[in-house]
């Protein structure tokens, strides 16, 4: 099958089942399109607080302007959208988010949405990300399921209960499966459950297609245009190249 376009997925943290399990899913859902999936080269082996997030970011935004030539978009496979803004300000190319693709997906499906995470400190975290995407007033909250869910081998009983109490409490009519360890399994739990259930990394997927085929291109003016280059000290050179005076660090 001829590839339409090439998309890269950057997995923020260092775990390579992850970044096999994403790149499985988008495959699948994806056939047509030629994915290349990598995961940064230092980090935490999962996010779940603000310092994981701060150095995922930098692990995020080296891997993928070292990846990026070559491909059509970027997608940043982790929920809390580690680099997200800074790719956006340095790449020519659609950049996503798993986090932000899914939280505007899921608005275009129902007046209100939940996500179902596990792990209690990224709450707060998920609740900026949303606010920061606009979408305050949409939003029912986040319903945590416990962190074994993560390594069950049968996952969707967890995630389906989840889902019945962000219906029952949080007056949900679509639902978010918060993260990339949840990639392939959003038709399972949907079967099993009332409302629409959205997966980040197939969301971010089908966003990122969306903005392919759509050529809009990428914003010249005002927060996302082309940072002026700087004095920079002991960078990766990838970054230097990109945004230091003279190109180095």
């Amino acid at each position: 099958m001829k590839h339409s376009f090439r998309i890269l997925l950057v997995n923020s943290n260092t775990s390579a089942a992850t970044t096999q399990q994403v790149a499985n899913a988008a495959r699948a859902l994806a056939p047509e399109v030629e994915f290349t999936a990598i995961e940064g080269r230092f980090g935490p082996a999962g996010i779940g607080g603000r310092a994981d997030l701060v150095i995922s970011a930098q692990a995020t935004l080296e891997a993928a302007l070292e990846a990026a030539p070559g491909h059509d978009a970027v997608i940043v496979a982790c929920f809390s959208d580690p680099g997200l803004a800074a790719l956006r300000e340095v790449l020519d190319i659609p950049v996503v988010g798993i986090g932000e693709s899914a939280y505007l997906t899921a608005s275009m499906l129902g007046a209100r949405f939940s996500v179902v995470s596990p792990g209690a400190r990224v709450a707060p975290i998920i609740c900026e990300a949303v606010h920061a995407a606009g979408l305050s007033s949409r939003f029912g909250g986040v319903t945590l399921v416990d962190d074994s869910v993560i390594h069950a081998a049968d996952r969707t009983p967890l995630l389906v209960e989840g889902i019945a109490r962000a219906v029952a409490t949080q007056g949900a009519e679509v639902v978010v499966l918060g993260g990339a360890v949840f990639a392939g399994l959003v038709q399972a739990v949907a079967e099993q459950s009332q409302v629409p259930v959205v997966g980040s990394v197939e969301a971010a997927v089908v966003q990122a297609l969306a903005l392919c085929r759509l050529q809009a291109g990428r914003a010249v003016v005002g927060s996302y245009s082309r940072p002026r280059r700087k004095l920079m000290t002991g960078v990766a050179p990838v970054i230097a190249q990109h945004l230091a005076i003279g190109g180095e660090a």
